[in-house]
């Protein structure tokens, strides 16, 4: 059999490197409906969530990725029957770009093995962490169909999947074929109330209505002046019933009757600390804002797949795959609800202004649905063959594609200015141009009254974008046995590969950074750009018996990049033993090199504009500040020193180079009894040069410091070293120092180094009249992670860390029973503790970090054979509605990790039958 991890073929599963297999059987088990959630409780997957549904705002709302070993989305190689498929055709930064696994459908799945260990040496390029390959069906005969429904108990996520497959052996080969419609209604955040979306700090106080489901206070209108311009906004203004500007202060007895009365046209209410006096009116609070948000986007997924192969001789097979998945995926994002003046603004009577609003949906008619049309192809044909009855070979080429529309109903910048604002009548030259505005009864009405559907259609339009990826590759595998020791034989197998790939992200022009036009989408800027490139590999592997006990595997591959970066080409090796003392025990060791081509979005990605605002340490320290000082910090940092400015972040990138990684591996593996098995594996990663964007906080400081030739702490710094030119080149500045540019660019800088280990145990008996039983055990715990923001630097203790490592330790195990034709199983995972959002000492003066709580969820699974081929289910997903620990550090919605979840708990009905 071949393995993943090594193309020559072996008679044991086990080898050198620890290998996971998850079988189709294994998931239906778990109760599980989709791939991704399988994999998401894999014990390695011990990275935070990237992208997906529950990262609001992001541009990938339909990725699921992995992250093994916390080390990020590209650094695992997913292989789809062992060849590689184009990544997902959206990216937030080029830092989320990778292999979605959403698009692979149950009704295909054989099985999935998993390599948690590096192997570049084997695969090239992103195989860091490991290499996870999903098998498909084939050889099948007979035909299946499935039917599952179910949905959560507390409202929301109804799901239905039909899955049909089938196939059909004759002599000269086989067929099997297949289909699978998903679908699923959406999970709205209204509907998780107090499991979610209320602030545990905080809501008892503001709340005037406890049964509100997503109480959450965000500041909802706003209109603020300024005491002098750029200075701290002072005064804050309300509407009332008049049609007055009244100003909110404690003079003013009426102040607090506005600002009742603009709330409650807008559809917000007043929230702590308003006081009920009248004479100190405060917020206005929008407490539906994310009443609409969806927590589990509806989607409608359609897949058919086909595989088959032909018996040209008796030596020589043709075959092939395709897989063909068309996905539609409506979310909802609350950005759009979020008006505000952009950038600095000026009326003639009021001065320098900001103005800030929060649309209530119940107004507008509702949130504008976004529509995410995503079509998926993957095929793969070749000719594979035996040459004198000792060598294998293997010819294939394989075409993979990921297309994606999505469009929908967003604000235009001049629509929403004129709307509010009106038409500007002057400019101010000495900031920057901005708009000078004639405010009257007409705009404040629009800033302080209801905004009907129509109103928000008349500052709307809708936005498509159309992205692209793709990868066409050539493969040729030869290998077999080369010749006898007295240990054994020596195998060997090579492999040449090419591949031409490309990726396009292609969103409506109006909301590209460089487009200028006065109808640029409003308060958002998408990620832009792309481009294509070619790889070539040749590699070559050796399985040899040293004695009869001990085999070595060597593997060593070149992969070569044709594109403008600095990746030019990269070796890589790897070196593994097995000693097998006696049958039932294997001890095995590994040594490995791997690498990360930077991916195309780093390479050939259009720069992205956002708007910030920076505190000017220049300025401070010019000003005599001590930033050693917590009182001039606190001077420094008051906001008399900000700058706000758009800057850019990315852009064509030329310098890149490929990370590197070092790897080991040391375990065993020990058949302690007939179907009892242990496993325990050590595992380290080295990884250097790691793309990043550079911190703005950090670009402002050394740029600081290389104008005033020291850091604020005094250590010096030569303003004419590499790294200052470097640093000075990211920001200019104007004669006075204010910063008017700044540029955040990706570089190789970063390393990181982690280590653990994993360890399994499985274990089957039977205990006669009473039926047979399984139990499977794994476990992984990650011992250290270490972050070096760059070469030369301390190595930093980052397990504390929230960003990189979400669990410390993770736990999954099946228990099942199987007695005439009854088939019970209960699934389970444990998250180990973490440390809270902030990492903070709570109290203070412990020195311990506060932890969140381990989660802990169930899954229960029972099926029975009702007639011959007939078979009933009842599946329940999180059978103690279990969610994730609240975070009292984490001071926005949904106040804790978006790794935990938010369904609860799901009850599913299935029908088997053999047709």
């Amino acid at each position: 059999m071949t393995v993943t991890g090594s193309r020559i073929k072996r008679a044991q599963i086990e080898g050198p490197s620890p290998v996971v297999i998850i079988t189709a059987q294994d998931i239906k088990e778990e109760g599980f409906t989709t791939v991704a959630e399988a994999l998401g409780t894999l014990t390695q997957y011990t990275g935070a969530v990237v992208a997906g549904e529950w990262n609001f705002g992001n541009q990938q709302p339909d990725a699921q990725y992995l992250n093994l070993r916390g080390l990020g989305v590209g650094y695992q190689l997913i292989l789809l029957n062992g060849k590689r498929m184009a990544d997902y055709p959206a990216a937030s930064t080029a830092g989320d770009m990778g292999i979605s696994i959403g698009n692979i459908p149950m009704a295909a799945i054989d099985r999935i093995e998993v390599l948690s260990s590096s192997a570049s040496a084997v695969y090239g390029s992103d195989a860091v962490a490991g290499v996870v390959n999903i098998i498909t069906k084939e050889n099948w005969q007979g035909n299946h169909v499935r039917l599952r429904e179910g949905g959560s108990t507390l409202g929301g996520g109804n799901t239905l999947d039909l899955q049909f497959s089938g196939g059909k052996v004759w002599d000269r080969g086989s067929i099997t074929y297949g289909f699978e419609q998903l679908f699923r209604k959406p999970l709205y955040a209204w509907q998780r109330g107090d499991q979610g979306f209320y602030n545990p700090r905080t809501a008892p106080q503001q709340n005037p209505d406890p049964n509100h489901p997503t109480y959450t206070p965000t500041r909802g209108l706003a209109l603020w002046t300024y005491a002098t311009p750029g200075g701290y906004m002072h005064y804050n203004y309300w509407l009332d019933q008049a049609g007055n500007l009244v100003l909110a202060s404690p003079t003013s007895p009426d102040a607090g009757g506005a600002l009742e009365y603009s709330c409650g046209q807008v559809g917000h209410a007043p929230y702590y600390p308003y006081k009920a006096d009248g004479n100190t009116p405060s917020n206005c609070g929008a407490l539906n804002y994310y009443d609409w948000v969806t927590l589990a986007n509806r989607y409608n997924k359609t897949s058919a797949f086909v595989s088959g192969k032909y018996h040209i001789t008796d030596t020589v097979d043709a075959y092939g795959q395709l897989l063909v998945t068309r996905a539609r995926d409506v979310m909802t994002q609350r950005s759009n609800l979020f008006m505000f003046n952009q950038g600095d603004a000026y009326d003639t009577t009021l001065g320098q202004f900001e103005f800030q609003r929060v649309l209530d949906a119940t107004q507008i008619g509702g949130l504008s649905p976004r529509t995410y049309e995503d079509t998926a192809i993957n095929a793969n044909v070749g000719v594979r063959g035996r040459l004198f009855d000792r060598f294998d070979w293997d010819a294939s080429l394989t075409f993979s594609q990921d297309k994606m529309h999505s469009w929908w109903r967003g604000p235009i910048t001049n629509k929403v200015n004129d709307y509010f604002f009106g038409p500007a009548v002057g400019y101010v030259a000495a900031d920057n141009n901005s708009p000078i505005y004639d405010l009257g009864p007409l705009q404040f009405q629009h800033m302080f009254g209801p905004m009907s559907p129509a109103d928000y259609a008349s500052v709307t339009d809708i936005l498509n974008n159309h992205n692209t990826s793709q990868a066409a590759s050539g493969q040729f595998v030869f290998g077999g046995r080369l010749f006898t020791l007295p240990a054994g034989d020596v195998e060997m197998s090579v492999v040449l590969e090419g591949e031409h790939s490309k990726y396009f992200l292609g969103p409506d022009v109006r909301s590209r950074n460089y487009y200028d036009g006065p109808d640029h989408s409003f308060n958002y800027n998408a990620t832009w750009g792309g481009g294509s490139r070619n790889r070539y590999a040749a590699g070559m592997e050796f399985r040899v018996p040293i004695v009869s006990t001990l085999t070595a595997s060597l593997a060593a591959r070149y992969d070569k990049y044709d594109d403008i970066s600095q990746i030019g080409g990269d070796m890589t090796w790897a070196a593994g033993l097995e000693w097998r003392p006696f049958d039932s025990l294997l001890l095995r060791a590994s040594r490995q090199t791997s690498f990360l081509a930077p991916n195309l979005m780093w390479i050939y990605g259009g720069p992205v504009s956002a708007y910030g605002t920076f505190t000017n340490e220049y300025l401070c320290r010019k000003a005599g500040l001590d930033l050693t000082n917590t009182n001039d910090t606190q001077q420094c940092y008051a906001g008399a020193y900000d700058d706000g400015l758009w800057y850019i972040s990315g852009g064509e990138n030329t310098h890149l180079k490929a990370e590197t990684a070092v790897s080991n591996g040391a375990g065993f593996v020990w058949d302690v009894a007939e179907k009892l098995s242990f496993s325990l594996d050590y595992w380290d990663i080295e990884l250097k040069n790691k793309s990043v964007y550079l911190d703005t906080g950090d670009i402002l400081n050394v740029n600081t410091a290389c104008l005033l030739g020291s850091y604020d702490n005094g250590t010096p710094i030569d303003p004419n070293s590499a790294q200052c030119k470097l640093y000075q080149s990211f920001v200019t500045r104007d004669a006075t120092g204010h910063i008017t540019g700044l540029s955040v660019q990706a570089i190789n800088q970063s390393g990181v180094k982690t280590h653990g280990f994993d360890a399994s145990l499985r274990y089957a008996w039977s205990w006669g009249r009473f039926g047979d039983f399984k139990a499977d055990i794994g476990f992984t715990r990650v011992m250290g992670y270490q972050v070096q923001v760059a070469p030369g630097d301390v190595w930093q203790d980052a397990m504390h860390w929230t960003g990189d490592v979400a669990f410390r330790m993770r736990t999954n195990w099946t228990l099942g029973w199987i007695k005439d034709g009854w088939n019970v199983y209960l699934y389970g995972f444990r998250d180990s503790s973490r440390p809270n959002f902030y990492a903070t000492r709570v109290p203070a003066d412990t020195g311990t970090i506060y932890p969140l709580r381990p989660f802990i969820q169930w899954n229960a699974s029972v099926s029975k054979e009702i007639a011959p081929g007939w078979k009933v289910g009842l599946d329940v997903v999180n059978v103690f509605n279990s969610f994730g620990p609240k975070d009292p550090t984490y001071t926005s919605p949904p106040y804790y990790n978006a790794i935990y979840g938010m369904m609860g708990r799901s009850v599913y009905v299935n029908l088997d039958v053999d047709l």
